[in-house]
């Protein structure tokens, strides 16, 4: 089901603005994918939480059930790839209106989580790299259906969705915040 787990490796690591990162197309099977995603969740999906500020929390989604399966494969294979602790993946589906944009951040808000994950769920858009905060030199990374970007966490990682939409429309994806300490 996860058949590209080995494609987390060091060998695979890029570079953007400083920022380590891995980009994985095809992540889940295809077939799989689009049963999950495509039969099951859209037609099913409700808003969990529409009390945060740039986006919604959703339900429950078919392929976190596949990662949790596979979690302790990725996190050693992430752990291995960057010399990390991680305990545990903490997944979660959101969506990102097509009106909202998060501003830049570096997520190191979360002390003890050093690496990030987005499991992009449709062709929308990636995440926005930059060299600073204000927003200098952008460079989108990912944003293709079925594609995991896993990037490490630093004061020079600066990112945020949105910037560069090709079009107006809402942006499904899973989260994945990798934390030293298990809940």
């Amino acid at each position: 089901m996860l058949s590209k787990l080995d494609q987390i490796c060091r060998e695979n690591v890029k570079l953007c603005h400083d920022v380590e990162y891995i980009l994985i197309d095809d992540f889940f099977d295809p077939v799989l994918f689009d049963k999950s995603h495509n039969e099951i969740f859209l037609s099913n999906y409700t808003i969990t939480n529409n009390s945060l500020e740039y986006h919604f929390s959703l339900s429950y989604h078919p392929l976190m059930g596949v990662l949790r399966e596979n979690e302790k494969l990725m996190l050693t294979a992430i752990n291995t790839t960057w010399n990390e602790q991680c305990l545990e993946n903490k997944c979660s589906a959101s969506i990102l209106p097509a009106d909202n944009i998060f501003p830049i951040h570096t997520d190191t808000h979360w002390g003890t989580v050093p690496i990030r994950g987005v499991l992009y769920l449709d062709d929308i858009c990636g995440t926005t790299f930059y060299s600073n905060i204000t927003g200098s030199d952008p460079i989108e990374v990912g944003g293709k259906s079925n594609q995991l970007l896993l990037f490490k966490v630093s004061n020079n990682s600066f990112h945020r969705v949105g910037l560069n939409k090709k079009e107006k429309k809402d942006r499904f994806s899973l989260s994945m915040v990798f934390d030293r300490i298990k809940s």
